[in-house]
């Protein structure tokens, strides 16, 4: 049985065409979603650098919520129970795939490619990565 749906999400077509199925899926089995962006960080950065890192994070969380406050309108809307998280990440693979168990979630749905460069060749490193190494089932939407 589903009842908790994890949804990454990045703004691209198929991340909002996996948010779209979550959505139906959870009116299906009255399932709540969680609505995840991750920002990548850097396990090492230069002290030199650190204060214009800590700018970047800051404008990424800032961003991050503003595309959240959209997929929240959205959901309050079609009466779906939800939450949505920024999680912090040196690999957005690992950190989901934490994240899903460690929060119980039954079922991860997530989009073919994101917004990174080259488009992820054909399937996103991030979307593989996730399939390979989810201990629950996850759902690969274009």
């Amino acid at each position: 049985m589903i009842k908790h749906i994890l949804v990454p999400y990045d703004g691209s077509d198929p991340a909002n065409n996996a948010l779209e199925f979550a959505t139906e899926l959870a009116k299906l089995y009255e399932a709540s979603v969680t609505v995840a962006i991750c920002i990548v960080i850097h396990a090492h950065v230069d002290p030199v650098l650190s204060v214009a890192f800590l700018e970047t994070i800051k404008l990424q969380k800032e961003d991050a919520k503003k595309s959240l406050s959209k997929v929240e309108s959205k959901l309050k809307e079609l009466g779906i129970q939800f939450k949505t998280e920024v999680l912090e990440a040196i690999s957005i693979t690992d950190v989901l795939v934490s994240y899903a168990e460690s929060h119980n979630v039954d079922f991860i749905i997530i989009g073919s490619r994101g917004l990174g460069g080259f488009k992820k060749l054909l399937l996103g490193s991030v979307a593989s990565g996730v399939s390979q190494h989810s201990k629950c089932p996850v759902l690969i939407v274009k």
